[in-house]
């Protein structure tokens, strides 16, 4: 009875090491191709391409900016990034902090340098991303971002 006790507690350790790899090997795959999108997200910025911005974006997806209401939607996310670019952002720094996947959602944690004309620093702050899975690839399905820097009196 031991034997077999042990041996179902070995064949038990061993499918949890298997599951628990597989899990780790889809959360570094979701890292890597969420950390892609961010860099295709810093390129469209450089580019002032507020409609490339807005394609990152779930179908379904809302923005949260700091001093703004939400905005629901590729139009209205491409509204919110046309006036960020507007206003002179020119360069964004994304830094992915810690993702964590649940299926074919995940979430990340991350913080951001904005930088206008000739790389001066406008703003630093941190984000949340909720991201989907919407047609085989990794979008921002929530955006809430916020300064770091203390408020103008």
């Amino acid at each position: 009875m031991r034997r077999i006790s042990g041996a179902v507690r070995l064949v038990g350790g061993v499918a949890l090491a298997v599951l628990a790899g597989t899990a780790l090997a889809a959360a570094q795959d979701a890292r890597a191709a969420i950390e892609a999108v961010n860099k295709e997200f810093m390129a469209a910025v450089i580019r002032g391409d507020a409609a490339g911005l807005a394609a990152l974006y779930t179908t379904t997806a809302q923005a949260l900016p700091q001093g703004g209401d939400f905005a629901k939607g590729p139009a209205a996310i491409r509204a919110v990034m046309q006036g960020a670019l507007d206003a002179g952002i020119k360069q964004l720094v994304l830094t992915t902090l810690e993702v964590e996947t649940h299926g074919d959602t995940a979430h990340e944690v991350g913080a951001f340098t904005a930088k206008g004309k000739d790389g001066a620093v406008l703003d630093q702050g941190k984000y949340v991303v909720v991201w989907k899975k919407e047609g085989g690839r990794w979008k921002l399905h929530r955006d809430i971002w916020n300064s770091s820097q203390p408020p103008k009196q």
